[in-house]
C-alpha cells in the first residue's frame, strides 16, 4: 500500500499540470488587456529556447531575465520570464538579437503579478541595447566567477548554465569530475554537498556497488546485443575491468548519477548509474 507522502506526491503531480494549464490559460487573457510597457533587463547564463508540449502544433519562446526595470524605474532584483507565440524563423533572429549574459531592451506586455505568483512578460519586440549604468553594474557582478573551497574536495566553480557547482576529487586513486547541484529553493548547495560526502567517506563500497550493479544489468545486453560475431563473450571481470568512473553528479535530495567511459564495451556509449543514498543503485543505462 502506498504510503501517504507517495499517495500525496501521485495527486500533486496531476494538480500541477492542471493548476498550471488554468495559470496559464488567465495570464494569457490578460497580457491581451495589458499596454505595451517598455523595459530594461539582464539576461542570464541561458539565452533565449523554445519547446511545445503535445497535442500543441506552436513553439513557445522562453527566456528570463536576472534583473529588470521599466523605464524611468528601480531595478527589480527578481527573475522575469519572458515568452511569446512564436511564428515561423522567428526563434533564429530572436536568439541572434538577444544573448545570454546581455544587456536587452523590449516592448512587452508586462504582468506584475501574474497568475504564477511572479512577474512575467509577453514579447512584442526588441528594441536597441540600453546603455544603462546599474544594469551593467548587475551583469559585471553575475558574470565574476563563484568559487567555493571545500576542506576534501577543493575548489568547486559555479556554472551558472547548467546551475551547478563543479570540482575533481580522488575517486580510488583516479581524478574523477563532480558536479553538485544548487538547491533551487534556497540557492545553497549544502544539501548536495552532503549526499557527495556521504559518497566519499565509503568510497570503496560504493564503488563496488556501482560496478556490481552495472555489471549485473548490463552484462546480458553486452553479450547479446552488442557483440561483433568474431568476438567473445565478455566475462564480469573483463566488463568491470573496461569501466572507468569519469564523473558524479549529485543532488540534494541524496541521489546521484555514475558516468563511466564504456571501454568500447558498447561501442563509445557512455555507461549511466543512477541511484539514492538511500536505496542504492537503480537503474543503468548506456545513453550516446
Amino acid at each position: 500500500m502506498p504510503n501517504k507522502n507517495q499517495c500525496d506526491s501521485s495527486k500533486s503531480m496531476a494538480d500541477i499540470v492542471t493548476d498550471a494549464a488554468i495559470k496559464k490559460e488567465k495570464l494569457e487573457q490578460e497580457f491581451a488587456t495589458l499596454p505595451d510597457t517598455i523595459i530594461y533587463g539582464v539576461v542570464g547564463a541561458n539565452g533565449p529556447s523554445a519547446g511545445n508540449s503535445p497535442p500543441h502544433q506552436e513553439w513557445s519562446l522562453i527566456f528570463s531575465l536576472i534583473a529588470w526595470k521599466e523605464a524611468g524605474g528601480k531595478i527589480n532584483p527578481s527573475r522575469l520570464i519572458v515568452s511569446k507565440q512564436l511564428a515561423n524563423g522567428e526563434l533564429q533572429a530572436i536568439q541572434d538579437s538577444v544573448k545570454k549574459e546581455s544587456l536587452v531592451q523590449l516592448k512587452v506586455k508586462l504582468s506584475r503579478v501574474s497568475p504564477f505568483g511572479d512577474a512575467r512578460a509577453q514579447l512584442i519586440s526588441i528594441l536597441n541595447p540600453p546603455d544603462d549604468t546599474e544594469l551593467k553594474a548587475v551583469l559585471e557582478q553575475y558574470k565574476s566567477p563563484v568559487e567555493i573551497t571545500h576542506p576534501e574536495f577543493g575548489l568547486l566553480t559555479f556554472n551558472r548554465s547548467l546551475n551547478w557547482f563543479e570540482g575533481s576529487i580522488n575517486w580510488m586513486g583516479q581524478p574523477v569530475r563532480v558536479s553538485i547541484s544548487v538547491d533551487e529553493e534556497n540557492a545553497s548547495i549544502a544539501s548536495s554537498i552532503k549526499t557527495l560526502e556521504a559518497l566519499y567517506r565509503h568510497t570503496s563500497d560504493w564503488s563496488k556497488k556501482i560496478t556490481d550493479y552495472a555489471v549485473a544489468e548490463l552484462l546480458d545486453l553486452k553479450n547479446e546485443s552488442w557483440r561483433t560475431e568474431d568476438q567473445e563473450e565478455v566475462t564480469a571481470s573483463a566488463f568491470a575491468q573496461a569501466m572507468q568512473l569519469e564523473s558524479i553528479t549529485v543532488d540534494s535530495d541524496g541521489e546521484f548519477e555514475f558516468w563511466h567511459h564504456d571501454g568500447d564495451l558498447f561501442w563509445g556509449h557512455s555507461i549511466l548509474i543512477t541511484g539514492s543514498l538511500a536505496e542504492g543503485p537503480l537503474d543503468a543505462d548506456i545513453p550516446g
